[in-house]
């Protein structure tokens, strides 16, 4: 669903290159011109974010202080037992 709103708003998210006609001898990559193909959204994985040069993906990491031990979690019997209580 992610990948099918990115393009219907056509933001690309990990698109097929190709050169324009002509300018294959180009003197520098200025010079190229570049043709972005959406693929259909059916086609693209989790992966393809991380992949994308459109994308910062944002990570906790080790590093910088991030421990998963310290997230709280819900647990579910708990929180039923919570809702149905009050």
């Amino acid at each position: 669903l992610i990948a099918e709103a990115y393009g219907q708003v056509r933001y690309p998210i990990l698109p097929e290159i190709t050169r324009a006609p002509g300018r294959a001898s180009a003197q520098s990559s200025y010079m190229r011109r570049e043709i972005l193909h959406i693929r259909h959204h059916s086609l693209y994985t989790p992966r393809d974010f991380d992949l994308s040069p459109y994308f910062r993906i944002v990570k906790p990491t080790l590093e910088y202080g991030f421990d998963y031990r310290a997230v709280a979690w819900g647990d579910t019997a708990t929180d039923s037992e919570e809702k149905a209580a009050e």
